[in-house]
């Protein structure tokens, strides 16, 4: 892993603080591991990681957006950036099409065998993460008004609107599907949902963190993980962001209490999104570095050691001679789908 020691949390959001990190090679190999990994970015591309091979290519959806431009909760938090005009934030894989959740709140079907990109028009606002439920729709979370938009991939249009919070991100589900777990990016709480009946609150999770992204299950529905990235603190009316940990947060479904942080502070990761390994013995991590890469770490569900990291982003960026421009010239990447049938 990198040997940075503490990476600073309290970052201003109008000026990151530019760190040099190098990206090494990690301590260990990881788990021997077969599938394609997409991973949506703020520059409008996913990038394609084999996880066999580690080679990496990406697709082009759309154009750029930052991700703290124009409206989140509802008010406009950063007036210095122009409304995202694009930028790709979550996607689901359904069959062999992939529905790519923008940040102008846009759904785009791209086709994995034919390459037909499909603008499937505005859905919501400001799309976070974009997670398949257990209906067959696609949930994408809204950080700017606080839902969650449910999307029939059968018919290619939106099925219902679920309101939840002020800047959702991420969703998951307790055993038997009972109950959904919701988090909200700007309030840090995670929201129990009561996804058996009518969809409504019915408990909140408070403290999770104090600037929390996505959410997943594990495969047998006994925890959700939440990525806490708790990255800013300048973020008024949410000055208390930036203040945590940079951690993931482990939820007892049952309990529906934390149980469990894994500290990503020293290795000065930022997380993002997870996707579990079908056996959940491993998670796969997607964090920024806030310096010139995102990286995936690949961590033991069980003894929550980080066993691998990979660079997503510096590798192709310098190949190419691209230079970021937007988010502060740091490369963010987001949501993570991992196709396991490959």
């Amino acid at each position: 892993m990198r040997n940075t020691g503490k990476f600073a949390t309290m970052m201003t959001f109008a000026a990151v603080m530019m760190l040099s990190i190098g990206i090494s090679v990690a301590a260990a190999a990881g788990p021997k591991l077969a599938g394609t990994a997409y991973i949506a970015g703020h520059g409008g591309h996913l990038a394609v990681l084999d996880l066999a091979t580690g080679d990496i290519s990406r697709i082009v959806i759309t154009g750029a957006g930052g991700e703290i431009a124009g409206v989140i909760a509802g008010m406009v938090l950063n007036p210095a950036e122009k409304e995202a005009g694009g930028g790709t934030h979550g996607q689901a894989l359904v069959g062999r099409n992939l529905y790519v959740g923008l940040l102008n709140g846009k759904v785009m079907k791209y086709n994995l065998d034919t390459e037909a990109l499909t603008d499937l028009g505005p859905v919501g606002k400001k799309f976070c993460g974009a997670v398949t439920g257990p209906d067959g729709n696609i949930n994408y979370m809204d950080m700017a008004d606080g839902n969650v938009y449910q999307f029939s991939p059968s018919k290619d249009k939106a099925a219902d609107v679920i309101p939840v919070g002020k800047a959702v991100c991420g969703i998951g589900w307790g055993k038997d599907n009972k109950k959904a777990f919701v988090s909200d990016m700007v309030m840090g709480n995670v929201f129990v949902l009561d996804w058996a009946g009518n969809k409504r609150t019915v408990n909140v999770i408070k403290g999770v963190g104090t600037f929390i992204h996505q959410l997943r299950n594990t495969p047998d529905q006994s925890q959700v993980w939440v990525t806490a990235a708790n990255e800013f603190k300048d973020l008024q009316p949410y000055a208390v962001a930036g203040k945590g940990k940079a951690e993931v947060v482990i939820i007892d479904t049952d309990k529906e209490e934390v149980v469990s942080r894994i500290d990503l502070t020293d290795e000065g990761a930022f997380p993002h999104d997870l996707a579990f390994t079908p056996d959940g013995k491993y998670a796969l991590l997607t964090a920024r570095t806030y310096a010139d890469d995102s990286v995936m770490l690949t961590i033991d569900t069980k003894s929550h050691e980080i066993l691998k990291e990979t660079s997503l982003c510096k590798g192709c960026h310098d190949a190419a001679g691209i230079q970021v421009t937007i988010d502060q010239g740091s490369p963010l990447l987001c949501g993570i789908e991992v196709d396991w049938k490959k």
